[in-house]
């Protein structure tokens, strides 16, 4: 099946009413404006759960030139535009409930498809939060893990500086356009993410941080991660919400305790009531997802390893990459131009050999 068209993608989301569902019916029926022209059918429209007038709005659409100053707005600021059926749009995002049609992307494209750990909680954390939400960052970062918040003041900011300052990948996720750094005392911070990182929204160019955005937001935020981590949170929190979308979306949650006195706590330790994991280390969050990353291992073990086997060039370059922290089956089979059979007989060498082992989800990594 063709990849969708992306001013199709872009023309279908500025359609009053026409959201997840009823875009995804659509692209699975045509996959640009020609085609849809040139087939449309009033069966199919209906099948598609469009209303009258949207389908007019669709078959008659005028407003091109919007779609092209996108686009070009999107490369004077180096922002990829990535729809909903296209290879490039992650599969972690695409398998959740209502995935956003269209997303704007500023950074690392690669790190979309890494295993990620969401670390979300209070905007105004105790030094007990941060401390917490920077140790469980750092180690997760450091052990190859992307780390994504949502840019805010408190544990999103430790949790981003954290992964920085660990030699780690982060991610931002946006409740605004992309175009605007929200708060605006972040910009320091965001233009840091991007050095190894990326920004990512569902919200066209210009729209303003309101309120009503964020819960949005925050299903990107766990939908783009294996987990989510809530380090302080009140009773009352929008890392709640984003908790709570996790669970429907099927993520593991944990939630760090804090102390039973503390406000700032109620919402942990009503997630733990409730069934979130405990998380006070890394090691905690890495054992439940049976993912055995370990910092420790020296890289020059790894290559004593590779060296007494007399490893093929593609099989070294496999270890090499692997090492590097988890690898999906499918992307290094696109990094290394290998065709899946080929890869699977040359990860089986190694898996016998002790060098590498598969962990759920079909991720590679070192042991």
């Amino acid at each position: 099946m063709p990849e969708v068209d992306i001013r199709f993608a872009l023309m279908l989301a500025q359609i009053n009413g026409i959201g997840p569902a009823k875009y995804q019916k659509l692209i699975r029926r045509y996959h640009d404006y020609d085609s849809l022209k040139a087939n449309a059918d009033p069966v199919e429209f209906k099948d598609c759960n469009l209303t009258e007038a949207q389908a007019n709005q669709v078959q008659n659409f005028q407003h091109w030139e919007k779609i092209d100053a996108t686009l070009e707005t999107a490369a004077q600021l180096n922002v990829k535009v990535i729809c909903l059926g296209q290879v490039a749009y992650p599969d972690q995002l695409a398998n959740i409930y209502s995935p956003p049609p269209v997303i704007y992307l500023k950074g690392k494209l690669e790190y979309l498809d890494k295993p990620a750990i969401a670390i979300v909680g209070s905007r105004t954390p105790t030094a007990y939060g941060k401390s917490m939400a920077a140790k469980i960052a750092s180690d997760l970062a450091a052990r190859g893990l992307v780390i994504i918040s949502g840019l805010a003041w408190g544990i999103d900011a430790q949790a981003h500086l954290a992964a920085i300052d660990s030699g780690g990948a982060t991610g931002a996720v946006f409740g605004c356009g992309i175009d605007i750094i929200y708060p605006a005392n972040h910009r320091d911070l965001a233009d840091k993410i991007l050095e190894n990182g990326y920004w990512i929204s569902e919200f066209p160019f210009g729209t303003q941080p309101d309120k009503f955005n964020f819960p949005r937001r925050n299903r990107i935020i766990s939908g783009l991660a294996q987990a989510v981590v809530v380090v302080e949170a009140a009773a009352k929190s929008g890392a709640l919400v984003t908790a709570n979308l996790a669970v429907d979306q099927g993520r593991d949650v944990f939630a760090v305790p804090g102390q039973a006195d503390n406000p700032k706590s109620d919402g942990t330790i009503n997630l733990i009531k409730q069934g979130a994991l405990v998380a006070t280390s890394a090691d905690d969050i890495l054992e439940s997802l049976g993912w055995d990353i370990s910092a420790h291992k020296a890289k020059t073990e790894l290559k004593q390893q590779s060296e007494k086997l007399d490893l093929e060039p593609d099989e070294q370059r496999v270890c090499d990459l692997i090492g590097k922290g988890p690898l999906h089956f499918d992307e290094l089979a696109r990094a290394l131009s290998l065709s899946s059979p080929k890869l699977s007989a040359m990860l089986l060498k190694l898996e016998l050999a002790g060098l590498i082992t598969r962990r759920p989800g079909n991720y590679l990594v070192r042991i």
